[in-house]
């Protein structure tokens, strides 16, 4: 049986004296409180995929054909070839990316690992404009009763629907209705669609015949690696295969893992191609962080560091009428996806974003994106970077560690050059306190909202085993 969640509506009044909370301005006069504009009348389709890598796509420039239909959709839009997560594990990047602030702004963090009810959400604003709001989703981390829903007047959890027994099960749920959505849209109903696919997250088991698609050459390459305890040192216990112990393999059934999921991407776009709104819905396609394939000898998991394998995500951003085609180097962040939706359809912003709209470049008008990007993790370390070099701050018990990486001649980030580069060194250093700081007074902002918060979890035991087959530690679980 689906599970249904329905959402209360927030009124607008109520949803701006929330937001004016998190920006630290006075209670707004009732007079001022006008709801938001009903827009342009298009509709968006969010399709987000788990732990997906953009170097993994073709349009990227991956060498294996794991994503015909994303690649295609690119064509249709804009690629932007530096895309960011501004948190690299699922909880805290769909708080960014739902609420487009930073943790500073929605209270997010190992105290409150969850999306609060205080924030003004996407679907929450286009909810109040007028829209059908709708989400299909497969990963307990986003779980409604962690605040994810709020906003959506349908929210799916597929993990804990009976019948729905594997990935691919799940996989399919989330197409088949999309596509049932779809087939009932009708322009004069502007949606919001949100997707989100698990595939290509470990475990890497791609169904037949994409578990032997990529067992190519390549696939055989690297040392024998040992199977270990941790995710360091060799191939996780947890995740190994029998017989298997070279990194080729893993990375092969990984990248068959994208192809599954680009299959079911393709469905939706045809789906969308075939409906009445193929002209007036704005589509969105994003992961919501990396994947580390070995890199730092960090195997099969994502976001205990801040390098790019963690960091780098696809985004492609398809607007009716906009240019085909078209390739940005502006640096791009998930906290970037609500305004930019926002925007495009024509709705009005909640105040105090923390990102911005990447409209003006997926228009081909010439854009300028902000000069460096910043991100945090659940180890409380928060790293910076522009088109070069990369600072990540390491908590100490006594201070902090900075390690400065020249992205530029060393991609792979494995060499510190914060000795060789003092002058850089003290830039990036006063970029990231600067950043902090602004991020201190923020908090300071919200302290009281987080007060009256208790920050508990609630997961069903569906939820919870989910969560331990996915490899998380089960917070929340009792």
């Amino acid at each position: 049986m689906t599970v249904v969640h329905r959402r209360r509506r927030l009124g607008p009044r109520t949803l701006l004296a929330l937001a004016l909370v998190l920006v630290g301005c006075p209670g707004p006069r009732r007079e001022s409180a006008a709801p938001p504009r009903t827009g342009r009348g298009w509709s968006a389709l969010l399709i987000t995929i788990d732990a997906l890598r953009s170097d993994h796509l073709a349009a990227y420039g991956y060498f294996r054909r794991t994503s015909p239909n994303i690649d295609a959709l690119a064509g249709e839009g804009t690629l932007f070839e530096e895309a960011f997560t501004y948190w690299p594990k699922t909880r805290g990047s769909f708080v960014a990316l739902l609420t487009g602030r930073r943790a500073s702004q929605t209270g997010y963090s190992k105290t409150h690992p969850l999306l609060l009810g205080f924030n003004p959400t996407l679907a929450g604003v286009l909810q109040e404009a007028g829209y059908d709001t709708m989400a299909v989703v497969d990963n307990a981390n986003v779980a409604a009763s962690l605040g994810y829903a709020e906003g959506f007047r349908v929210y799916r959890e597929t993990w804990e629907e009976q019948g729905l027994e594997s990935e691919m099960d799940r996989t399919r749920a989330i197409t088949e209705s999309a596509v049932r959505f779809l087939a009932e849209a009708r322009p004069e109903r502007p949606f919001l669609l949100w997707l989100h696919y698990v595939n290509p997250h470990s475990p890497y088991t791609p169904p037949p015949p994409l578990d032997t698609a990529f067992l190519d050459a390549r696939a055989t390459e690297g040392p024998s690696l040992p199977v270990v305890d941790s995710l360091h040192g060799g191939i996780p216990r947890r995740w190994a295969v029998p017989g298997q112990d070279r990194l080729g393999y893993y990375v092969a059934q990984y990248d068959g893992e994208v192809a599954a999921a680009d299959a079911e991407v393709g469905r939706v776009l045809a789906a969308l191609s075939s409906s009445a709104v193929k002209g007036t819905t704005v589509v969105a396609l994003t992961a919501d962080h990396g994947e580390s394939l070995g890199e730092h000898d960090y195997y099969f998991e994502h976001g205990e560091n801040l390098f790019d394998p963690s960091l780098r995500i696809p985004l492609i951003v398809v607007v009716p009428g906009a240019p085909k085609g078209l390739r940005s180097t502006v640096l791009a962040s998930t906290l970037d996806l609500v305004p930019t939706l926002l925007d495009a359809v024509k709705v009005s912003y909640p105040p105090g974003l923390a990102g911005r709209s990447l409209l003006p470049a997926v228009s081909g008008r010439e854009a300028s994106g902000p000069e460096r990007l910043f991100a945090h993790n659940d180890r409380h370390l928060t790293a910076t970077w522009d088109n070069r070099f990369k600072l990540v701050a390491t908590p100490l018990r006594e201070g902090r560690r900075l390690a400065l990486y020249d992205r530029g001649a060393d991609p792979g980030e494995t060499r510190d050059v914060s000795r060789d580069r003092p002058a850089e060194l003290r830039i990036q250093q006063r970029e990231l306190d600067l950043f902090l700081k602004q991020e201190a007074e923020e908090w300071s902002r919200i302290r009281e909202a987080l007060a009256r918060t208790s920050g508990e979890e609630h997961l069903s035991p569906e939820a919870c085993e989910r969560l331990k087959a996915l490899g998380y530690v089960q917070e929340g679980c009792k």
